[in-house]
């Protein structure tokens, strides 16, 4: 028996970590579409999913340090067996979110009450099992924490097998039902693990072991014992400062996974799916870390990191987004040497297997505080994700036991970098504020690096050097922004060009829109809107038959410039920002000195529209943007049917799919064959450099209704053409959906 509770333990442990990251793709899938697909909300459920992580693992430290094996077990099996009363899970969709306020507090509540109970249980088993493992008589039982890579892995194989296998071949209610099925699989396995457990266990809990064992002394402190990879023991009164170590080492790594992937995907390029990569390279240095025999990073690497952390700072205050390919890897390649050193720390310092729940524990703790950081604190505080390069300066200050001499050879090329970086920064502020306060900072900011970098307390210099530079991260950026703000759903800037007057929106790397503020230019629709563009032929051939525009998406409000006297306008914007962005008039006044005043719902485009009378709209305009991917729950079937409840028999739907990453053209074209609908499609890509100039951008349209003679005079135009797509690529309904074939090669 013995000899099998190996591979029974190892494939527990991977099903249940599986399991975990399984549910969280798929819950996060349900509440994406609800709140418009912001990043921020992909960190908050990680935020809430390690908050529960800790629970469960506190529950297990408490009751491995409360209760014999035995009752370990009949404990545990009650709590794995509470879940499956409330499976398959269910999430309370029809509970809509606020929307005058921040939706984190709804985020999670949603979850807490959808999948909590079954969350919590799956959460406890990843220190627990191991802990039931060490108390066995298996050879490798001494010391367990390999078992630690097979939970990864379990994650890891849930990470990727959900997009590319799941994904692409279940609806969402047969992945619910699937994840219940091996729910109960893994009940049955628990117990397996259990009942071996407690079969093969020598007496008394390892009192016969030749490790280190804890001593009571005469002042109540008692000795921590730790493997022979780590220290030999600790008194009580270091326990604590170990302990926060450990949650420090698993900090560092958490906040920065966010951090990476939050700017990635708003300021550099925001690609679907891409946040699986950093995870999956997180995931990675865990399972390598805690490998046996553990793999370790060449010291030419860890060398190297502190000239690497200072570079990617480099580029983050210098705004580095291009080429795309080689920026990405930077950040993706430091980020897993970060974490690898980090990981591989705290793996060395693993304690004996009696304080394994402890340790763990520890692990989730920082987890849960990387999230708590960047997904609530870091909004609140920073209007721009200046959370990245903090942790990076944080990590290079608090880099554990980095050799004094490397870093001593590597004083020269940094100091040079730095020199650079801090001239090139100076420039920048001299030029935009036309004054000598860029160079007298940098130059000041010399002076002070020549002195501090003579210093033998290197981290401190690094740390002082570094913190210098991040001051000058929003003088950097000062020349022709009027305004930056940070929402949920990203952080937002106002751009002014004094030469040619025009106002832009900027979210992350999404122009929202664009305003000319000469005086006689104001009202002419510029970007995806121009009257020579795709939708201004819409408004060029339909104007006098509309009396009622609908338009899911404010950006800064640029097709009011169209709206007519006695014609009614309405807009639907997910987020409060846009809003007040778009309505303050020394930034944009699209809205505030249109011929007709709109109306503005603010809240989830498709839920808000749905309280619409039926039968009431004209024209539906969908240009409802989250960092150029558009919401999934706007273009489903159910989606598609509700808006033709809102439009007259003769009504139009024009779909703005212009898109940097995703090709939503065969969507719309199943779509429109399922719907028997009638659709045309124009791709408005040869730009002239004089209407470049005027800033006029390419746009991909697409038109669909019910009337074929509401399209005639368009489908006259050779311009417009009949939508065909791909007939492999499937409808998609609320309950089936999928990205992954629909992403562009990066270019």
């Amino acid at each position: 028996m013995v000899k099998f509770l190996l591979p029974i333990y190892a494939l527990s442990l991977g099903l249940s970590a599986m399991l975990l990251f399984w549910v969280q793709l798929m819950v996060a899938k349900m509440l994406l579409p609800l709140l418009g697909g912001a990043p921020a909300v992909w960190n908050t459920c990680l935020f809430f999913f390690q908050a529960l992580l800790l629970l469960g693992y506190g529950y297990s430290d408490w009751s491995t340090q409360r209760f014999c094996l035995k009752n370990q077990v009949w404990l545990q099996g009650l709590v794995l067996l509470i879940p499956l009363g409330v499976l398959p899970l269910k999430i309370a969709v029809d509970w809509l979110p606020p929307v005058d306020a921040n939706p984190i507090p709804w985020v999670l509540a949603v979850l807490l009450l959808g999948v909590g109970v079954p969350f919590f249980a799956l959460s406890t088993l990843a220190p627990l099992l191991q802990a039931w493992f060490s108390s066995t008589s298996h050879p490798q039982a001494q010391d367990p924490y390999f078992l630690y890579g097979a939970s990864n892995f379990g994650s890891l194989m849930g990470l990727l097998g959900y997009p590319l296998v799941l994904e692409p071949h279940l609806t969402l209610t047969q992945q619910n039902q699937l994840w219940a099925g091996l729910y109960g699989c893994l009940v049955l396995l628990v117990g397996v693990c259990g009942g071996g457990a407690m079969s093969s266990q020598l007496g008394e809990e390892r009192t016969d072991r030749d490790d280190p064992q804890e001593t009571e002394t005469s002042q109540g402190s008692y000795l921590l014992a730790v493997s022979g990879q780590a220290l030999t023991s600790l008194r009580m009164g270091k326990a604590l400062q170990l302990q926060l170590r450990w949650v420090m080492l698993a900090f560092i790594p958490a906040s920065w996974l966010l951090s990476v992937t939050t700017y990635i995907t708003t300021d550099i390029a925001a690609i679907p799916l891409f946040w699986a990569i950093p995870l999956s390279l997180y995931l990675v240095t865990f399972i390598v870390s805690f490998a046996r025999p553990q793999a370790t990073l060449p010291k030419l690497i860890t060398g190297a990191f502190p000239l690497a952390g200072v570079v990617l700072v480099m580029l983050l205050l210098l705004k580095v987004t291009q080429p795309l390919g080689l920026v990405l890897s930077l950040h993706l390649i430091v980020f897993t040497i970060a974490a690898s050193l980090f990981h591989q720390k705290l793996a060395q310092s693993r304690p004996d297997p009696a304080y394994l729940t402890r340790f763990y524990l520890a692990i989730a703790l920082g987890g849960m505080l990387g999230g708590l950081v960047n997904s609530l604190i870091a909004p609140l505080v920073f209007t721009t994700v200046l959370e990245y390069p903090w942790i990076i300066v944080v990590s290079l200050l608090l880099l554990p036991d980095l050799e004094l001499g490397t870093v001593l050879r590597l004083t020269w090329p940094l100091g040079m970098g730095l020199l650079l970086g801090c001239l090139l920064i100076g420039l920048n502020v001299q030029i935009a504020q036309q004054s000598a306060w860029g160079f007298l900072m940098a130059f000041g900011l010399l002076i002070g690096l020549a002195w501090i970098w003579g210093l033998k307390k290197w981290r401190i210099g690094l740390g002082l050097v570094l913190v210098g530079l991040l001051g000058q991260f929003s003088l950097s950026s000062l020349g022709g922004v009027l305004a930056t703000e940070r929402s949920f759903f990203g952080v937002y800037q106002v751009l002014a060009d004094p030469d040619t007057g025009v106002h832009s929106l900027i979210h992350g790397t999404t122009v929202h829109g664009r305003q000319n503020m000469t005086p006689g230019q104001t009202q002419v629709p510029l970007t995806y809107f121009t009257p020579t563009g795709p939708i201004g032929q819409v408004f060029t051939a339909l104007g006098d038959r509309l009396n009622n525009v609908a338009i899911l998406g404010l950006g800064v409000g640029t097709l009011m410039s169209y709206a007519q006297p006695g014609q009614a306008w309405s807009f639907y914007e997910i987020d409060p920002l846009v809003v007040s962005l778009a309505q303050t008039p020394q930034y944009f006044t699209y809205l505030t000195s249109a011929m007709t005043k709109p109306q503005i719902t603010l809240g989830d485009g498709r839920l808000s529209l749905a309280q619409a009378p039926d039968h009431s709209l004209d024209l539906l305009v969908m240009d409802a943007f989250s960092s150029d991917a558009i919401p999934i729950h706007l273009i489903t079937q159910e989606a598609l049917e509700l808006y033709f409840t809102k439009l007259t028999p003769t009504g139009l739907v024009a779909i703005n799919i212009t898109n940097r990453f995703l090709d939503l053209e065969p969507v719309i074209a199943a779509l429109s064959k399922r719907l028997n609908l009638f659709s045309v499609i124009q791709w408005d890509q040869e730009i002239s450099q004089g209407e470049l100039q005027a800033g006029k951008t390419p746009s991909r349209w697409v038109l669909l209704t019910k009337d074929t003679e509401n399209l005639a005079d368009l489908r006259a135009d050779p311009r417009w053409e009949k939508l065909t797509g791909n007939l492999q690529i499937s409808a998609w309904t609320d309950d089936f959906s999928q990205l992954l074939p629909l992403i562009r090669p990066l270019r």
